[in-house]
């Protein structure tokens, strides 16, 4: 009898154990050549046809720093079934999919299988070592903490710059002059009414 309560209490911390792994296993980034990135989440729960996840998408913010303070860049499209190991992973960057990545050492299981990715629209972020961090609300998209990161090969945009949001379109200096032309007409039309 205690056998069979030493195996079902193994058992039991076993799967204890493996439902607390993290879903999340990989970053990865690509340069848009524009002055933004998108940022890319490896995730191991399988395919997705929506970034459906609990936490939303990933905090950037200087490491060591309150990660609960750093901007949060919504998960907004899926991709599935590419990467999940490294060769896949060095595949899509041979491929230009992705410019960089990096693994998250405790999470990462360097399985095939793990192949399923969240992305982000683009954000401003340069080559630095960021902290990186999406959540541990289960289930999708968890980590267990914030991880350090160092991102490389983005060139269109300073290296140390960021994490922010793409600014709005500013019109060209010829746009806003004919635009005041425009508003001057006007109101001297209204002045002879």
């Amino acid at each position: 009898m205690n056998k069979i309560k030493l195996l079902t209490a193994s058992l039991v911390l076993f799967f204890a154990a493996g439902s607390a792994q993290a879903h999340l296993t990989a970053f990865g980034w690509k340069d848009n050549g524009d002055g933004s990135i998108t940022m890319w989440g490896q995730h191991w729960h399988g395919n997705q046809v929506t970034p459906s996840t609990a936490n939303g998408g990933v905090r950037i913010g200087i490491f060591g720093t309150d990660h609960t303070l750093w901007p949060v860049f919504q998960w907004t499209g899926v991709q599935n079934d590419m990467g999940g190991d490294t060769v896949g992973m060095d595949l899509m960057v041979t491929n230009g999919t992705l410019d960089g990545y990096a693994v998250d050492v405790g999470n990462f299981g360097n399985h095939a299988s793990q192949n399923d990715w969240f992305y982000t629209d683009p954000l401003v972020l340069g080559n630095g070592t960021w902290g990186l961090f999406t959540g541990t609300n289960c289930c999708i998209d968890t980590m267990t903490a914030p991880g350090e990161f160092t991102i490389t090969g983005i060139s269109s945009v300073p290296g140390g710059t960021g994490p922010g949001t793409v600014p709005g379109q500013v019109p060209e200096p010829g746009t806003i002059a004919l635009l005041g032309l425009g508003v001057l007409a006007l109101v001297g039309r209204k002045k002879k009414a």
